[in-house]
């Protein structure tokens, strides 16, 4: 059986910005990047860093086709005696408009993590499909059919919405993460399943994205306390290359 806090520590990732990121191509064609400060990265509520902050940058590149492929990296710090310190992803995809209403986004990304002499036996690939309405909704599954290197597979149900309010917006998600043998891993206590959900409000400043987030799970605080309500900070700045 494996040290469930060790392993939590360890298997979080940053789903919500391919999410929030692949917005119709037609309108972001060409080369972009992205430097980000968070005051703790977090995925699906729960930190990978130790509840410390994090910087992050992306490089993406999209096509008028729908064609689009990327990286994204962070430091990450998951405590204990692993000394993995850096998170770097790749990832393909393609979307396509099917209306002004409809459109869907499928890929595949490639999660690495650096640091330790160890820290890449747990580097794995994973597919996504998402579907789009209106511009403003979106609906994700990800799969992974060896998660993190264990002989599992895992899969997550992703919800988001988003909404002007004046020079802000606004955006709701949720999520459902399950594993495929909670014997392998388990999300909370003996169960193979959580779930999160966060509402966040933004707004640009001189070129800045300034954002903050209310993050909650179901995961009780004994079987991990990085899992715990938080609110997070974070400022971006995008750069268009091409």
């Amino acid at each position: 059986m494996y040290d469930s806090d060790y392993w939590w520590r360890k298997t979080m990732k940053k789903h919500m910005l391919l999410v929030f990121a692949v917005a119709p191509m037609t309108a972001f064609a060409g080369v972009t990047a992205d430097l980000e400060v968070v005051s703790d990265y977090r995925f699906n509520g729960v930190s990978q860093t130790d509840k410390g902050p994090a910087l992050q940058g992306a490089l993406d590149y999209s096509h008028d086709s729908g064609i689009y492929a990327g990286t994204w990296a962070s430091n990450v710090d998951f405590g204990g005696k692993d000394d993995t310190n850096l998170e770097w992803d790749y990832y393909l995809g393609y979307y396509r408009d099917i209306n002004p209403a409809f459109g869907f986004d499928i890929g595949y990304a490639q999660y690495t993590y650096h640091g330790a002499s160890d820290s890449d036996d747990h580097d794995y690939g994973e597919y996504y499909l998402g579907l789009y309405f209106n511009a403003n909704t979106t609906l994700y599954w990800y799969h992974a059919p060896e998660y993190f290197g264990l002989d599992t597979d895992h899969n997550i149900f992703k919800l988001t919405h988003s909404m002007p309010l004046g020079d802000y917006t606004l955006a709701f998600a949720a999520a459902h993460s399950v594993s495929g043998d909670k014997d392998i891993l388990a999300w909370d206590k003996n169960e193979a399943s959580y779930q999160y959900a966060e509402a966040a409000i933004s707004r640009m400043f001189h070129g800045f994205d300034i954002k903050a987030t209310v993050m909650t799970t179901t995961i009780d605080d004994d079987f991990n306390d990085n899992g715990n309500s938080t609110v997070v900070l974070s400022v971006k700045r995008s750069f268009k290359l091409m």
